[in-house]
């Protein structure tokens, strides 16, 4: 966890514009502004980034922040999946990725 303090000079923003991206959703508060973390810090970055530098207005922030969030949630289960087949003997591992080869090849055309 980061103090409030370092967090704030490391994320370059003042402790309102903190409150107000927390009452957006677009970070997560967990029990007080004290449990910030390096992920709320990567994130505050990107949403800097989405305005300062590239002139997102605050729906498309939020729209992007959705997205990312989806990704990760999408990385997160193909990791478990990944790890479950590589449980599987070899002979399942290698059905299962004909399978999925084929299922690509039929959904290209």
């Amino acid at each position: 966890m980061i103090s409030t303090s370092e967090f704030l000079v490391q994320a370059r923003i003042d402790a309102q514009v903190l409150a107000t991206w927390v009452d957006y959703g677009w970070i997560t508060r967990r029990r007080d502004l004290r449990d910030l973390s390096e992920v709320d810090l990567a994130r505050v970055q990107l949403i800097r980034d989405l305005k300062d530098d590239m002139g997102v207005n605050d729906e498309g922030i939020a729209v992007i922040l959705d997205l990312v969030d989806q990704i990760h949630g999408l990385r997160r289960t193909l990791r478990g999946l990944m790890g479950a087949v590589s449980s599987e003997p070899e002979e399942v591992q290698r059905r299962i990725a004909e399978a999925c080869m084929a299922q690509a090849r039929s959904s290209q055309s």
